[in-house]
């Protein structure tokens, strides 16, 4: 039980605490652990957990020390699930950073309801429900056996943890990051940059950096993105943007400037274990290139709700130049648009790999587009364009920035700035996408 300070009764009133999106996590066992050391380690313990934390939530969250041993975290705009995955994973991340392992019993996390008079009240999460919240946060867990009637859950906990020779170590009762269990090299991925042509400048400006091949072993063959596991997804579009990030890195440095669109679907950016692994890339980055990132949010599903893409888009802001984002096929209809209305975009388009063969993309539908992005001053755009057909109905309806094969072929690295005009792009021949 807590009592309400001034800043508590902010960042905990009635109405937060009713969404659900209010947790306390706490840090007992490592001061147990620690024991008479706790006075001179504590400090170096509250470092490394708001700096997980600062990694891991958003510009609307905040978080504040209550205790030695506790702090209080508000996300408003996020799911209640979600605010205990996260904060399971940052518990869980603090654990192992200092212990090289983390028990079940270790990760000490609890929601947050109104009590009697100035108090709130704490509700740990049980064991069934830390195990249950696993893989939403991102960690591996693998029940052993059926428990007695005097076992505990945690007694059921076996996970795999690579050691540092590189071979796996069974360890009973400790739980394991999901994507460090997967051994080295497992997923493979060779990348490509699509080069992106502004049409109102008249260049390529903007290269993307987009997986060409997966390799899973012990698979052999490459496989589609659309068919990967989630973990496996995360991992493919979190190196993606990655390695984008390192080679303007390097252009930086030699003045070879370029923007870097970073394509994100919604479905890893709206997992908590997605969004926390490119919340920590972003935090890594440096300032300098932030300002060259244009992050674009596709696989929208059709009638998502405006409230629900409008945080995705707030989780993006502070680290890059602009957000984009991508219309569903199945939202074709002007009105399904307005969804994307006042949250802070700064173009919207079809990426037309989402369009099937029995719905293909028409006239009527680069003319929506044009209507819409002209109506609320958003920039258009249309990714993959592999026709001459589709190339005429952009030309026509004025949109704005184009890739694919029609455009330009993909390169191994970012070629910099350079010039194209409408009449070099009609008079090339269509070459195949990956060139």
């Amino acid at each position: 039980m807590l009592y309400k300070s001034p800043i508590l009764m902010a960042a905990a009133s009635p109405a937060l605490l009713a969404k659900g999106c209010v947790n306390v996590l706490e840090i007992s066992a490592l001061k147990e652990y620690a024991g008479e050391r706790w006075p001179r380690i504590c400090e170096g313990v509250y470092a490394r957990l708001e700096t997980l934390l600062r990694a891991k939530l958003g510009q609307n969250d905040l978080f504040v020390r209550i205790s030695d041993v506790a702090y209080l975290i508000t996300m408003p705009t996020t799911d209640p699930d979600d605010v205990n995955a996260i904060c399971l994973r940052v518990s869980f991340d603090l654990h192992v950073s200092f212990l090289g392992q983390c028990n079940l019993d270790q990760m000490q996390v609890s929601t947050v309801s109104n009590g009697d008079d100035d108090t709130l009240v704490l509700h740990r999460l049980p064991p069934a429900r830390v195990i249950s919240l696993a893989e939403r946060a991102g960690i591996a867990i693998q029940p052993q056996a059926q428990p007695d009637k005097s076992g505990s859950a945690a007694d059921l906990i076996e996970c795999s943890v690579p050691s540092s020779s590189g071979k796996n170590l069974r360890t009973s009762g400790v739980l394991s990051n999901a994507m460090a269990a997967l051994p080295e090299g497992a997923v493979k991925v060779e990348h490509v940059f699509t080069q992106i042509w502004s049409v109102l400048s008249r260049a390529i400006t903007t290269y993307a950096c987009e997986p060409k091949t997966i390799f899973v072993p012990p698979r052999i063959d490459p496989v589609p993105f659309k068919l990967l596991q989630p973990k496996e997804r995360i991992e493919v579009e979190i190196a993606a943007f990655k390695m984008g990030a390192d080679q303007l890195t390097k252009a930086y440095a030699t003045d070879s400037r370029f923007l870097l669109a970073v394509p994100i679907s919604f479905d890893v950016l709206g997992s908590p274990a997605g969004r926390m692994e490119c919340l920590s890339l972003c935090h890594s980055l440096s300032y300098a290139i932030r300002p060259f990132l244009i992050f674009t949010i596709y696989g929208i599903p059709p009638g998502v709700g405006q409230t629900r893409l409008a945080n995705l888009v707030n989780t993006l802001r502070p680290f890059a130049r602009s957000i984009s984002a991508t219309i569903s096929p199945d939202s074709r209809s002007y009105q399904a648009f307005h969804a994307y209305e006042g949250i802070g975009l700064h173009a919207v388009g079809f990426n037309l790999r989402e369009f099937s063969p029995q719905s293909p993309f028409t006239q009527h539908d680069a003319e929506q587009l044009s209507r819409f992005s002209r109506q609320f001053n958003f920039g258009s755009f249309l990714f993959n364009v592999e026709s001459k057909a589709i190339l005429k109905f952009a030309l026509d309806a004025q949109i704005q920035s184009l890739s694919g094969s029609v455009i330009a072929p993909a390169c191994g690295e970012p070629q910099g700035v350079w010039r194209l005009t409408w009449g070099e792009v009609l008079a090339q021949p269509v070459v195949e996408l990956w060139g």
